[in-house]
């Protein structure tokens, strides 16, 4: 039997080589997909974390305020502090709100929006936060539950849940209300793959009578 031609042999080699990279890229493919996945599982778990140790030192720093004074920064180098408790005791939930809704606040909790009310004083207050961490409770929070802020001045209002809606930022406004109202707010879907679209989720409650 004759030996195989050049052309003949280009192609079988060619073949061979097809072959052997299909077989490594499906041995590199679960691999990788277990990399990725325990990559973002770490980044998850980090992210919990950090939001779980950081509202521990808000708690000791927001003991430590007065009448004449908020409390001090939670850590020596933190670029932000808290300014409020918010508490819904059907829920067992206890935050601590800091003082605006930059990113770098909001990594450590729920955050003032500073266009709003005081926290704890007449108008409509507005708070911000995270779906996946600190605000993730809100989705379970009905008409008539209770919410309770207290400024580092120790004033305490108490809130009625009224409604909840789902608000498209890129066709509707965030209004501000001429009433004495509370509004929570995240983003939304709660379970959606990718953050911060446009869609929020918002929880309003009215002020009531201690």
């Amino acid at each position: 039997m004759g030996v195989l031609g050049s052309g003949n042999s280009i192609t079988f080699i060619k073949r061979v080589w097809v072959v052997l990279v299909r077989l490594n890229v499906k041995r590199l493919i679960n691999p990788a997909l277990f990399l990725g996945g325990a990559m973002l599982l770490a980044q998850g778990l980090y992210m919990d974390a950090k939001a779980v140790v950081a509202q521990g030192l808000i708690a000791h720093s927001w003991q430590q305020r007065t009448a004449a004074s908020p409390p001090p920064k939670p850590w020596w180098w933190a670029d932000t502090k808290a300014i409020a408790k918010l508490e819904v005791k059907r829920l067992d939930k206890a935050l601590y709100v800091m003082q605006d809704d930059s990113g770098q606040s909001l990594a450590f909790g729920p955050g003032h929006l500073n266009a709003s009310a005081n926290v704890s004083e007449q108008g409509h207050v507005m708070i911000a936060g995270h779906r996946d961490s600190h605000f993730e409770f809100i989705q379970d929070l009905k008409a008539g539950d209770i919410i309770e802020t207290t400024n580092h001045q120790s004033t305490t209002v108490r809130y009625r849940v009224i409604d909840s809606v789902i608000l498209d930022t890129s066709s509707q406004d965030l209004l501000l209300q001429d009433e004495d109202l509370l509004s929570l707010i995240t983003c939304y879907p709660f379970d959606g793959f990718v953050p911060g679209g446009p869609l929020r989720y918002i929880v309003n409650a009215q002020k009531v009578d201690l």
